[in-house]
């Protein structure tokens, strides 16, 4: 019966035709084994390469697994289809091991690599998708960006602090926002990385946001008391200033109730479009008066995505929610000219 110490005098010996022939053991064990020793021995040889690759439709789903990871080192774009397997239904080790892998041996202008991050990033594993993200930043995947912004806001330090790295690694202007919303984070890492982040990507906007001395001393006082936060949002509002829009954003995750919903009121009357998605987030908020304030706001956007938020919101199981988005939902099909129907 071969055992592993078996196959390694076999690997030290160079005995590659003995190796070959174990592909086809009886075992899946000792053909995992034997694929592993011929990848580390003759990874470059043609017609061993073609023996290895048989063990990609082996009937036991480690070795298939296994070759799929072994090829993936060699960047091996083929086995693309196995990778995507591996990160849906792979073991957790495995999938770390093969997001680790990526950035090494494969270039981020491969296609199927957006569609392996997506899947890592919405895994329910954190550890899954922490190492989505710190990969990304590795290759550089601007395209990635738009994944990213959502756990720039995350109750999980650790989330926010390696997406405001990444999105600095990336350097995609997309990322401008989420990064200056960043320099009134909870978490001093969290703040001194998205301001390196801000710099490293360099454009007018990123840059600008750390040298304006006037809005430098904004997000001062966003660092500062709960009462000192909560009168800043309020004069963002008031002020209109559009400078703050992305610190407005960041206070709509703060954990005071009441500084979320003064953050909801200044955002409507901004009313910048590029807060929609924030406000129809809030509809989420566990709190029924910061509901109804995004509701509130979001019936001063004569945008379509609005009005069919305020329509989602006429279901919520609080029964003045349900009051609040039915008259704003009505108000708003009038003024965008629309039929409103009881019923809708």
């Amino acid at each position: 019966m071969f055992i592993k110490t078996d196959i390694n005098k076999l690997k030290n010996a160079g005995e590659i035709d003995k190796l070959i022939q174990l592909l086809k053991h009886r075992r899946p064990q000792v053909r995992e084994d034997a694929l592993i020793a011929l990848s580390e021995i003759s990874p470059k040889k043609d017609n061993v390469i073609e023996h290895m690759r048989s063990a990609l439709a082996d009937k036991n789903i480690n070795v298939r697994t296994r070759a799929a990871l072994v090829f993936a080192r060699m960047g091996d774009e083929s086995v693309s289809d196995n990778l995507i397997e591996i990160i849906t239904h792979g073991s957790l080790n495995e999938q770390i091991e093969l997001l680790r892998i990526l950035p090494h041996f494969y270039s981020n202008k491969n296609e199927k690599l957006t569609q392996i991050f997506v899947i890592a990033l919405n895994d329910k594993k954190p550890t899954i998708q922490i190492e989505a993200i710190k990969s990304i930043g590795e290759m550089e995947m601007e395209t990635m960006a738009f994944y990213l912004t959502d756990f720039a806001n995350s109750s999980v330090t650790k989330f926010r602090l390696e997406t405001v790295i990444t999105l600095g690694r990336i350097k995609n202007p997309i990322g401008v926002d989420v990064l200056i919303g960043a320099l009134t984070d909870s978490n001093p890492d969290v703040r001194k990385s998205a301001e390196e982040s801000l710099r490293k990507i360099g454009t007018d906007r990123a840059l600008a946001a750390l040298e304006d001395a006037p809005f430098m001393l904004i997000v001062k006082s966003m660092n500062e008391s709960v009462a000192k936060r909560l009168t800043t949002v309020t004069n963002i509002g008031k002020q209109k200033k559009e400078l703050g829009l992305p610190l407005l954003h960041k206070a709509c995750y703060d954990e005071y109730k009441n500084i979320r919903i003064e953050a909801i009121k200044s955002i409507g009357m901004l009313k910048n479009s590029s807060s929609i998605s924030v406000l129809i987030e809030l509809l989420s908020d566990k709190y029924y008066d910061v509901r109804i304030e995004a509701i509130t706001s979001l019936s001063k956007f004569n945008n379509m995505t609005a009005l069919n938020a305020l329509k989602n919101a006429m279901n919520d199981a609080n029964t003045n929610v349900k009051i609040e988005a039915k008259k704003a939902y009505a108000a708003l099909c009038s003024r965008m000219d629309i039929n409103y129907r009881e019923d809708a």
